[in-house]
C-alpha cells in the first residue's frame, strides 16, 4: 500500500500522520515542539518515524515547517518562532539520510492547502488562510491554487502594522503578528489581570465567556487589530471566503461578529460585499496538507 507520511510542524506541536493515497489517516503522532525543536532531536523522530512504520512503503515525506523556507530546494531560511534553524538544507539531509523523496513548505501553505482541497475553503476559487496560534502565519489560494512563489508563503503574518510597534521574532518591527499571535494575547491579558492563570488563549475565551471584563477587553483589541489587518488584506486580493485554523481560533465565535464589524467599517465595500469568516473545518489540516503537497509533488 502506497503511503505518505506528513509532518505538521508548529510553534507548539508537531503532528505527524501516515496517509495513505486516499488520503485515509493510518497512523497518528503528536509531539511538543520543544522536544523537536533542535536538528537532531527532528531528524532522529523522523528515523523513529520511518522505522515504525516500515511495514508500509512510504513513497514521500511532506514537511510543513513555520518559517521562510526555499520550496523547491527544501531550505530553510530561519524559523520565527524556533530558534537553531538558520540556513539548514532539510530537503538534502533527510533525502540523503533516509533515501525517501521529501518535500518541504511553509506550514501556513499547506494548511491552505488542504482546507482549500477538502476543508472550510473547498468551492471557492479565492481565500485568505490563517493560522492562530504561536504567531500567525497566512496563505493566499488564487484560481484555487497555491499563488506560486519562490520563498514560502506569502507571510501574511509578518506584515508591518504599526510605524513603531514591538520586535517581532522575525526580526521585524510592528508586524501584525505581535498584535494576535498567542503569546502576545497572554502577555497582554497577564498585564491587565495580574492574578490571572491563563496559561493559554484558551482560558482567555472560557474567561471572557464568563464575562470577566479584562478578558473581553484583549479580545476586542484583537480583533481590532485583526479586522484592520483583514480589511487591507480583503481590498487588495478580494478573497470569496477567509479560514482561520490554529489554537486562537478556539475563540471564533467570539472575535468573529468584531473581526465583521471592524471589516464592514474599514474594508472597500465591493471587495468585502459578500465576504465569507468561516473557521477551518479539517481536525489536521496541517498534516493532511503535508500530505498533498508531498503527493502532488513526487508527480508532478
Amino acid at each position: 500500500m502506497d503511503t505518505y507520511l506528513g509532518i505538521d510542524w508548529g510553534g507548539t506541536y508537531v503532528k505527524a500522520g501516515l496517509v495513505n493515497n486516499k488520503g485515509k489517516v493510518l497512523e497518528r503522532r503528536t509531539y511538543a515542539s520543544k522536544e523537536l525543536g533542535k536538528k537532531k532531536g527532528f531528524i532522529e523522530e523522523v528515523r523513529s518515524l520511518i522505522e515504525e512504520f516500515k511495514k508500509f512503503d512510504i513513497r514521500a515525506i511532506g514537511i510543513g515547517a513555520p518559517g521562510i523556507i526555499d520550496i523547491e530546494k527544501g531550505f530553510i531560511y530561519y524559523l520565527p518562532n524556533i530558534p537553531g534553524w538558520k540556513n539548514f538544507p532539510l530537503k538534502t539531509v533527510l533525502e540523503e539520510k533516509f533515501k525517501i523523496p521529501v518535500f518541504v513548505n511553509n506550514d501556513a501553505n499547506l494548511f491552505a492547502l488542504a482546507e482549500a482541497r477538502l476543508g472550510a475553503g473547498y468551492g471557492y476559487l479565492r481565500g485568505i488562510f490563517l493560522t492562530l496560534g504561536t504567531g500567525l502565519g497566512g496563505a493566499v489560494i488564487s484560481d484555487g491554487k497555491l499563488i506560486p512563489t519562490r520563498v514560502s508563503s506569502l507571510e501574511l503574518g509578518h506584515v508591518p502594522v504599526a510605524l513603531k510597534g514591538r520586535k517581532c521574532s522575525c526580526g521585524g518591527q510592528g508586524c501584525v503578528e505581535t498584535f494576535v499571535g498567542n503569546k502576545y494575547l497572554l502577555k497582554r491579558y497577564k498585564a491587565l489581570n495580574k492574578n490571572t492563570k491563563a496559561k493559554e488563549a484558551k482560558d482567555i475565551f472560557e474567561d471572557a465567556l464568563r464575562g470577566q471584563k479584562k478578558a473581553l477587553i484583549v479580545w476586542d483589541e484583537f480583533s481590532y487589530a485583526l479586522g484592520m489587518f483583514l480589511s487591507g488584506m480583503i481590498n487588495i486580493f478580494n478573497p470569496q471566503v477567509i479560514v482561520f485554523g490554529g489554537g486562537v481560533s478556539g475563540a471564533f465565535r467570539l472575535f468573529k461578529p468584531r473581526l465583521l464589524k471592524v471589516i464592514k467599517q474599514q474594508a472597500m465595500w465591493p471587495q468585502a460585499k459578500n465576504i465569507k469568516l468561516l473557521k477551518a473545518k479539517l481536525k489536521e489540516p496541517g498534516t493532511m496538507g503535508a500530505f498533498l503537497w508531498a503527493k502532488e509533488s513526487l508527480n508532478k
